[in-house]
């Protein structure tokens, strides 16, 4: 049962359609033109009908009672900040969308705050996706509620406008027909710098579309990334990861789902793309190590081969399964001993130092070859103080954000791993993400491996995400090197 004071479930992730108002956010049914949806009070969610409100009304009461009183608090505020973002004087279109980036997060963290000011207590990871999922005008980066704030300050007896999707995606959004047709030409006809097929903006939404409804009906209307697929075949010997991508999965996926097998291509190659969402990590693991060791397999051959997971929390422990692809591939290593460190880890292996076995195959059973799970809830600078100073084989960090949060922390970790010689690996989900921490890493004096630059990853995962705080950028879990060395 949930602790939390709203009785929502923290751990129950609504998918990205509830959040844009294209399904229902209790049920999670997508709206149809002969059913479509109801918008609640607080004009920020949206329902089947009633049932389905009334249902959900003793969680959702909380947020619904404030949001339009903070709205009226903070609006004159949001407003002056939006209009001094640059624009063209006559369209209203927006000249300076790294501006209106900075607008939608400051606008995420005032609501935010305010919000929290008058529930007084935090808001939990549902409220907080409401609050960060509002859709955007691709012209102008209006939303709903900037429309209704901009309307109800002026006085006007006039309903205000209504933003409208994209009629090909459902994804994006539109407030007139003056800014549709000015988007609409990027929008469904230059592929996107975001994608690794040059796939458009619309494109890319429908992919993501695609790869939504398909969580759904495996993992029961759950985040993609609760789907977690672990290969059971083992290999003979080591093969290099640097030969093959993805499609080399689509075998063995296709043998261990065989009940989706009439779905199609199409849900096939959805499925694929959800189930790398979390052998991303393993594959990205593998693929370092092949590429920080060169021509030397000295590495392959180890009894025992050193994990070390830098700022792991939900997604690492959720997926954890998935690390034992390593020893799959890997099969003269004996025990595989997968150290996660992370100051979030106390949430869910508990405050102490956690020291276990994990459950592996039948057949790594039968071969006596084993995974030796390690959790540390502190941060990885404080770990190798505490402990002598034997290098792992790899210190890798999935998606860290260290250009973003827990700067000093992360800044700590990094000149500490640079400084011991420790092979380590940064991985981000985008460019620009991956970008911003080279240029940290740079400044601390770490000169990166030659092929571990900023750059794509050949095993991010293929799932694409919408970025909430933006109007066209995607993101992709370990999608990117941010760096490595050793």
């Amino acid at each position: 049962m949930s602790s939390s004071p709203t009785g929502i479930d923290p751990l129950h992730i609504p998918p990205v359609l509830v959040n844009l108002g294209i399904a229902c956010h209790y049920c999670l049914k997508e709206k149809t033109a002969p059913n479509p949806l109801l918008q609640c009070a607080c004009r920020h969610v949206w329902y089947c009908n009633t049932e389905c409100r009334k249902a959900e009304w003793p969680t959702h009461t909380y947020l619904c009672d404030v949001y339009q009183t903070a709205e009226e608090e903070c609006g004159r505020k949001l407003l002056d900040a939006y209009w001094s973002i640059p624009k063209d004087r006559d369209t209203l279109v927006v000249t300076n969308f790294g501006m209106l980036e900075e607008f939608i997060s400051n606008t995420e963290r005032v609501v935010t705050k305010t919000l929290e000011d008058l529930l007084g207590r935090p808001l939990v990871f549902q409220e907080r996706q409401v609050v960060g999922w509002e859709p955007h005008c691709l012209a102008c980066g209006r939303t709903d509620a900037l429309f209704r704030i901009e309307a109800e300050l002026a006085k006007r007896n006039t309903r205000p406008a209504v933003l409208k999707p994209c009629p090909y995606c459902n994804l994006s959004f539109y407030c007139c027909e003056s800014h549709w047709r000015t988007a609409k030409s990027k929008h469904e006809n230059e592929p996107s710098p975001y994608s690794r097929d040059n796939l458009t903006q619309c494109e890319m939404n429908k992919r993501c579309l695609e790869d939504l409804r398909c969580s759904q009906i495996i993992s029961a209307g759950s985040a993609v990334g609760e789907f977690t697929w672990r290969p059971e075949r083992i290999f003979a010997s080591w093969s290099s990861v640097r030969d093959i991508d993805w499609a080399n999965y689509e075998y063995g996926l296709y043998k261990a789902f065989k009940a989706y097998n009439s779905m199609g291509k199409r849900f096939m190659d959805a499925m694929l793309r959800a189930a790398s969402e979390n052998l991303s990590m393993p594959l990205t693991i593998l693929w370092s190590l092949e590429v920080l060791n060169g021509d030397d397999d000295a590495w392959t051959k180890k009894d025992v081969l050193d994990i070390h997971v830098l700022g792991a929390d939900e997604l690492e422990i959720s997926s954890i399964e998935v690390f034992e692809e390593i020893v799959h591939r890997l099969p003269l290593v004996k025990t595989l001993v997968l150290t996660f460190i992370g100051p979030n880890l106390d949430k869910f292996t508990g405050p102490e130092p956690l020291i276990t076995e994990l459950k592996t195959c039948s057949d790594c059973i039968h071969n006596e070859r084993s995974i030796a799970f390690n959790s540390y809830p502190m941060t990885y600078h404080q770990y190798m103080d505490d402990r002598d100073s034997t290098k792992p084989d790899l210190a890798i960090a999935f998606n860290s954000g260290c250009s973003k949060s827990d700067i000093e922390s992360w800044k700590t970790t990094y000149r500490a791993l640079s400084r011991k010689r420790v092979p380590s690996l940064f991985t981000a989900s985008n460019e620009v993400e991956a970008q911003r921490e080279s240029v940290l890493f740079h400044r601390s004096g770490i000169k990166f491996h030659p092929e571990l630059h900023p750059r794509h990853n050949p095993w991010g995962s293929l799932i694409l995400k919408i970025d909430s705080k933006t109007i066209s950028r995607f993101s992709e879990n370990n999608g990117w090197i941010s760096g490595g060395w050793q």
